[in-house]
This record gives C-alpha cells, sequence and structure tokens, in this order.
C-alpha cells in the first residue's frame, strides 16, 4: 500500500509537469496560491486543491506551488484510505503523516481523531502527548490535563509535565503549575518544541527571564527552515503577551539556528523517523 502511494504521487508530478501552462503572471498565481491556503485553513481541501492546482499550472516554474499541489492531492487520497485501511501498522504510519501535515499547516481539527484513536489503542505517554498538545492548540485545556492527569508517575516524563503545568497555566491555575515549573528537569538534547512549550509555561507562572531563555533555546535547536514559522507563532501565541513588548523578547526573536538542516526537514511527513521528536519537524511536535 506504501510504494502504491508512493508510485502515484510520483507519476501524479509526471502528469503535472505535462499541463500546458496557463496565460497568466506570477502575481495572479501567487494570490490564487494564498488563496488556497486560506481555503486549507478552513479545512476546504478539495477547494484549496483546486486552487493550487491553477497556482501549479500557471506558474509551472514555482516549485512551491508544484510540491504543495502533489502534496494535498496525495494527503486527500490518504485522507480517503486510512478509512478502509485494515492494517494496523499500516494505519498509524499514515496516520502519522497526515498529523505532520495537518500540523504543518495548523488544522488541528483534523489531527484530533486520529490523537484520539492512537491514544485509545495505546494509552502510553507518546500517545498522551500527541493528543494533549493537539487539545492545547484548540484550546480543550480541561480535557487536556485528564488526559495528561491520568498518566501514572511510571509514565510520566518531562514532556508530559509541562504540558501539564501549561494545560493547569491555561486554565488558571496557577499555583499547579508554578509547582511543575519548579520541578520539571528539560535535558539540553530535549528537541525545541519542548523548550518552546517550556517558555510557554514559565511566561504564564511570572517566570519572564526563564520564559525567554527557553524561547531562546527552541530557536537555537530549530531548523533553519522552520525558523521563521515559528518565531512568527510565538508573535502570535496569547502565553507570551506580557512579554512581547519587551525589548528582551524582540532580541530573542533574533536567535539564529544553530544546527545543520536535516535532509528531510523539508519533507511532507515524518513517518516512523526516529528522529522526529528532535529535529524540529512535526509536532516535535511529533
Amino acid at each position: 500500500m506504501r510504494h502504491k502511494v508512493v508510485v502515484e504521487f510520483l507519476i501524479g508530478c509526471v502528469a503535472l509537469a505535462c499541463v500546458p501552462v496557463l496565460a497568466g503572471p506570477a502575481e495572479d498565481a501567487a494570490r490564487v496560491f494564498t488563496d488556497g491556503k486560506a481555503l486549507l485553513a478552513e479545512v476546504k481541501f478539495d477547494e484549496a486543491l483546486q486552487a493550487f492546482r491553477t497556482a501549479a499550472r500557471t506558474d509551472a516554474s514555482n516549485q512551491e506551488y508544484q510540491q504543495t499541489f502533489g502534496m494535498l492531492r496525495q494527503v486527500i487520497r490518504m485522507r480517503e484510505g486510512i478509512e478502509k485501511e485494515q492494517d494496523p501498522d499500516q494505519w498509524m504510519s499514515m496516520a502519522r503523516a497526515l498529523r505532520t501535515f495537518y500540523y504543518n499547516h495548523r488544522v488541528y481539527s483534523e489531527s484530533l481523531p486520529l490523537d484520539r484513536k492512537i491514544h485509545q489503542q495505546h494509552l502510553a505517554p507518546d500517545s498522551a502527548v500527541m493528543l494533549a498538545e493537539t487539545l492545547l492548540a484548540l484550546g480543550k485545556n480541561a480535557e487536556a490535563v485528564e488526559v495528561l492527569g491520568g498518566l501514572g508517575k511510571e509514565d510520566a516524563n518531562p514532556r508530559t509535565s509541562v504540558l501539564l503545568g501549561l494545560a493547569l497555566a491555561r486554565q488558571g491555575r496557577i499555583d499547579e503549575a508554578k509547582a511543575i515549573a519548579r520541578m520539571v528537569n528539560v535535558e539540553n538534547d530535549a528537541g525545541p518544541r519542548v523548550f518552546y512549550e517550556l517558555a510557554c509555561l514559565r511566561a504564564l507562572t511570572g517566570d519572564s527571564q526563564g520564559s525567554l531563555e527557553a524561547l531562546t533555546r527552541s530557536f537555537g535547536l530549530t531548523p533553519p527552515s522552520r525558523l521563521d514559522s515559528l518565531k512568527a507563532e510565538a508573535k502570535d501565541c496569547k502565553d507570551f503577551t506580557a512579554l512581547t513588548s519587551s525589548a528582551d523578547f524582540s532580541e530573542a526573536l533574533k536567535t539564529q539556528s544553530t544546527i545543520e538542516e536535516s535532509k528531510c526537514s523539508k519533507g511532507p511527513a515524518c513517518g516512523n523517523c526516529p528522529r522526529r521528536a528532535k529535529c524540529g519537524c512535526g509536532s516535535g511536535k511529533e
């Protein structure tokens, strides 16, 4: 099945290359492409596909348009195929690929049913983290507390603790969140997402300096191709409201990546990559 999907994707790319280029300036293609991204954010996949197709045909030299069109076409097929998939391993591979796509485009509502099913099947720390971060992204903080609080002490780890503290803080349960923030110990080699979430937790519990230190660490550990996106997220994040107008926050935003670009950083899916938790891809969020 996996090979079939890849083959169909490659055939589609070849077919696309044979489509005549429609008349129209690059500005028109850019406008249609932007419209497509807005439609995708509204979970209007078919309409977004049509917009990306138009952009790709109008400006055939733009690789971003070509790749986004081909990727979304593959995702739509995968969304249909996962409903019929019976093999557990193949279903999981497809679910992770879809989840990565949803997170890259911040379509968290589409990730939620996948995360719920994965956690129901496994009830493990990793599945709890995946579900909790999606719940947090959707503002379902109380449910995130329930999911993470349901883990036994033997299953808790720094990531689950940070997320639990963050969920509590967003509910206004600051004293409980502070207690977690004081106790949690995040290792230096933790992924960029863990440090980003720690920065959010510290910001909400009044530790401005600690928050900026964690945020700077997160930026430094993020692959160059994803750094601008993460910085944009930080500027829009309500958790940092008390910090965004400060000179120190502006200074943190100047942080450059300190790691080399991974060959897979720009790929459409992390799949079962063993490095996905630390390379900054997906939800690594993943």
